[in-house]
This record gives C-alpha cells, sequence and structure tokens, in this order.
C-alpha cells in the first residue's frame, strides 16, 4: 500500500500551487469551493468561465482528492491510482467543455470469480467475448439458463441506464420525475423499489452468480443485500450507469492524470487555488458567507457570495458549526485495495486464489 505523497510528476498548474506562503489575491469573492477534489475542480473550472471570481481552498498539498496517483514502486515508472481508481461517471459532455486530453484503456475482462464444483477447480468468466461468457456460466451452472437471465437484467439495467445517467447533468428530477423517465414499471420496482437482494434471487438461482451480480452493489458500502435503506440498490446504480453503459476503464497514469488536468481547466478559467490551506469555519446569514482558513504560514477569512462544499456532510456540518444529524454518521471505508506491478500474471490454479 502506498500514501499519496509519494504522489507523481504533476501538471505545471498543479506544480505552481504548492506555495503554502501564498494568500487569496482577493479579499471577496463571488465563489469560494471548500476542498479540491475533482467535484471541486470541475465546479471552479465552470464557475471561471463564466467570468465569476472562484477561490478553491485544499487542505491537502495537492489538488486531486480521492482521485490522485502515486509512484509507489522504486525504480519503476508505474503511476497508480492510490483511492478511485477507474472512470465510468464522468460525463463526456464535460470532457468536451473543459477539454482534458487524459486517456483510458477499456477493460476487456469485467470479472473473474474462482470457486471449485464436485472437487474441481473452475470459475466463472465475465468478459466482452459473449460466446465465452455464456460457455463459461454452461461450465459452471450445466445450462444456459443463469447466462439467459444475466443478458435479461443487464439489457434491463443498461435501459435505466441510459435514461437515467444524463440527468446527472440536469437540475435533480424527483421520484416521480424520474419513475416516468425509466417508463418500466418491472425495472423501476426491480432497482428502485426494493432491496435488491429480492430482486437479484428472483432472478438468478445460482448463488456465485448472485454474488457476481451483488459485487457492484456492496463495493465500498457497509450494507447488504436486503437493506431496508435500499443503500444496496443506490451503490449498485451508481455502478452500473455510467455514461449509459456501466463500462469502467482505467486511466493513463492513474487519476491524477485526470484531476491535474481538471487543475490546469480551472487555473486557465481563471480560478485561483491555493492548496495546504485548510478551511476551519464557515459563517454565513443566508445570504453573504464568510470563510476562515489558515495554513503552516498564515490564517485568514475571504467573504464569498456563495460557497461550495466539496466534503462530506458531517464535516460541512462542522464547518458551519450546527448540532450533528444523529442519522448521518462520518464516512468510514469499507474496502482495502492492494496494487501490484507484475511481469506477468501468476500460474496460480484457481482454487488456490
Amino acid at each position: 500500500m502506498h500514501s499519496p505523497s509519494s504522489a507523481s510528476p504533476r501538471s505545471t498548474a498543479a506544480r505552481r500551487l504548492a506555495d503554502p506562503s501564498r494568500r487569496p489575491a482577493r479579499s471577496s469573492y463571488d465563489a469560494v469551493i471548500v476542498g479540491g477534489g475533482h467535484n471541486g475542480l470541475v465546479s471552479a473550472a465552470y464557475l471561471a468561465r463564466a467570468g465569476l471570481g472562484v477561490l478553491v481552498l485544499e487542505r491537502q498539498d495537492h489538488t486531486g482528492g480521492a482521485a490522485v496517483s502515486a509512484q509507489p514502486f522504486s525504480g519503476h515508472d508505474a503511476r497508480l491510482s492510490s483511492y478511485s481508481y477507474l472512470v465510468s461517471l464522468l460525463p463526456k459532455k464535460i470532457v468536451n467543455d473543459l477539454g482534458p486530453t487524459f486517456r483510458t484503456r477499456r477493460r476487456r475482462i469485467a470479472s473473474y470469480t474462482p470457486t471449485t464444483v464436485d472437487g474441481r477447480a473452475t470459475g466463472l468468466l465475465v468478459e466482452d467475448d459473449e460466446a465465452r461468457t455464456r460457455a463459461s456460466f454452461r461450465d459452471l451452472t450445466g445450462s444456459d439458463r443463469e447466462f439467459d437471465a444475466w443478458q435479461r437484467f443487464y439489457g434491463m439495467t443498461q435501459h435505466v441506464a441510459e435514461r437515467v445517467f444524463p440527468t446527472l447533468t440536469a437540475p435533480l428530477p424527483s421520484r416521480a420525475e424520474l419513475e416516468r423517465l425509466v417508463d418500466d414499471r418491472a425495472a423501476w420496482e426491480a432497482l428502485f423499489g426494493r432491496p435488491l437482494g429480492e430482486t437479484v434471487e428472483a432472478t438468478f438461482s445460482h448463488d456465485l452468480v448472485r454474488g457476481v451480480v451483488l459485487t457492484d452493489a456492496l463495493m465500498g458500502a457497509f450494507t447488504h443485500a436486503h437493506d431496508e435503506t435500499l443503500l444496496q440498490n443506490r451503490t449498485y446504480l451508481q455502478h452500473v450507469i455510467g455514461n449509459g453503459t456501466g463500462d469502467w476503464n482505467v486511466p493513463v497514469g492513474g487519476m491524477g492524470a485526470l484531476t491535474d488536468e481538471l487543475t490546469d481547466a480551472a487555473v486557465a478559467a481563471g480560478a485561483e487555488i491555493l492548496v495546504g490551506h485548510e478551511v476551519v469555519h464557515i459563517d454565513t446569514d443566508g445570504a453573504r458567507a464568510e470563510v476562515h482558513y489558515r495554513s503552516q504560514e498564515n490564517e485568514g477569512t475571504v467573504a464569498a457570495a456563495w460557497v461550495l462544499a466539496n466534503v462530506a456532510p458531517t464535516t460541512l456540518t462542522r464547518l458551519l458549526d450546527e448540532e450533528p444529524d444523529p442519522a448521518q454518521s462520518a464516512p468510514e471505508g469499507s474496502q482495502l485495495k492492494v496494487n501490484m506491478l507484475l511481469r506477468r500474471l501468476p500460474a496460480t490454479p484457481p482454487s488456490e486464489i
């Protein structure tokens, strides 16, 4: 494992930001953005392009938030994503508007799940080649029934993805508006109306296949298949709606390649970005706000007509000195990622993986 302190070489704009002695150029801005993660950077670029005065205050010594790269293997020019590591939910409209030129690679293989059947090592392979995927399902389950159910299920989710994804760059629709947009009562009930575990159990009969489907519902979330809050449904939808296809691509140079270019786009548009500047408090009367910050070298206050909080809800509650919501828990990690640099794939039998 590695830390973002071993960050890879950064863009010209990103390198210019690394000066904790800098202070805001102005005392008042149209918009102050708390946090320089990917959402904050995109917001800064758009607002600055619209002619507004924009200041981004980032606590760490670099921008990017959870979408950063590191070069953890000494002697090897391999830049890997430290946290967020795949690209799917970035709308093409944002890429076209802001112009980042980072490259991605499509994954031919979606997943491989090793198992044993009657003492025989085998597994379920899901990949772009439909014939090979069907053969893998047949070898595991003994028939085409589960694969046919798989095709119907993911045909349904693609229909939903094509309808839902464009709403991410539009005003938030109401539940009723979104249901009308999906325009498929069975799909709505399956993905929005009841715990996803019920849908999966009604659709598939093989437990391993059920587990593979539910991976996208449980990854990165403390939840379970039958959670009545439907957190697992929301997690699943996040994983399957990207750009209407659900494809997850690997960024060349890690996620930092993207956020460095977003930093460049924001700075080029006229946004001011200060790293190493932590926001410690926000005062607001609902019409204007004062944002208090500190760095290793100084502390101060800037005024803003608007404050955009690129932080967790619990962090925003603390910055506003509001009473914590008992139902609102602080973010907590739920998975571990291990990066390896390999010359070849290991020759390990599936039963030993």
